[in-house]
């Protein structure tokens, strides 16, 4: 049996040098076998510096996607190049994004991918909802609405491809599968102070694509159980979408970075 840490939405850019370390205390503490990151660790600008030093300051074996945050003041494709490049420094360290299939004991596997809100749950097109992503990533900012929502629908199709490319082998060779992105997969999923999300936040705040490719192959292999775990809202519900398949949405508070769960796997 493995011990799993998981947490998201850290933000480690808004926390000084004591809340950090407090908090890669916290994960010392508990005595595990591997740490997965659900993403919005830091920025464009600080990111390799703040996942370098959580993951040598923890010592554990890393697996980890990336929020929107984690893009904020550079680009999707470098952020990604850098997060490749520092699993290379690192050979305990993995970007689930673009990973194969990890087996985390004979009858468990971890596949992941960041995910993108793709605007394609609740109406975009009337919805005035105005995210920072919009201002502060290379690749949309400067857009008109309808150019950058086809930008949105590319990076979710791209997130659903990698899951159609590695969900399917996981599901054949492991009892239990577990998931990791950072957007929402599906309305039901996208909580908000208890709530989910409606027409004018659920565009930017789930990703259709991934969902769809959750709920098709889950369902071609209905005896294996899929856990799917994500963040991106601050706000925390479960919702069971098919009978084989739930999805933990967990919270997160700025300047207050914590263990969301601990898997006993």
């Amino acid at each position: 049996m493995k011990k799993i840490g998981w947490t998201t939405d850290i933000h480690l850019s808004v926390c000084d040098e004591v809340t950090r370390h407090r908090f890669y205390q916290e994960i010392r503490d508990a005595n595990l076998d591997q740490l997965w990151l659900g993403g919005d660790i830091g920025e464009a600008d600080n990111i390799e510096d703040l996942l370098s030093e959580m993951i040598l300051a923890v010592g554990l074996p890393v697996s980890f996607v990336l929020g929107n945050h984690d893009f904020y003041f550079g680009s999707i494709q470098g952020v990604r190049k850098v997060a490749d490049q520092l699993c290379d420094r690192f050979d305990h360290a993995v970007y689930l994004s673009h990973s194969s299939v990890q087996e985390i004991t004979p009858t468990v596997g971890l596949v992941g991918h960041d995910g993108w809100a793709d605007g394609r749950i609740g109406n975009y097109e009337t919805s005035m909802v105005m995210m920072h992503d919009y201002r502060h990533i290379e690749e949309l900012a400067g857009l008109g609405k309808f150019e950058r929502w086809k930008h949105m629908k590319e990076q979710g199709d791209l997130a659903a491809r990698h899951l159609y490319e590695v969900l399917p082998e996981a599901m054949e060779k492991y009892d239990q599968v577990c998931l990791v992105t950072h957007v929402p997969p599906m309305r039901e999923a996208c909580w908000y102070d208890g709530q989910t999300a409606d027409d004018e936040w659920a565009p930017h705040f789930t990703c259709k694509a991934v969902g769809d490719a959750i709920l098709e192959i889950a369902a071609r292999w209905s005896d294996t159980h899929l856990s799917v775990l994500c963040g991106h809202t601050h706000s925390s519900g479960v919702c069971q979408p098919a009978s084989n398949i739930l999805i933990y949405t967990d919270d997160a508070e700025y300047e207050h970075p914590r263990l969301n769960r601990i898997l006993e796997l």
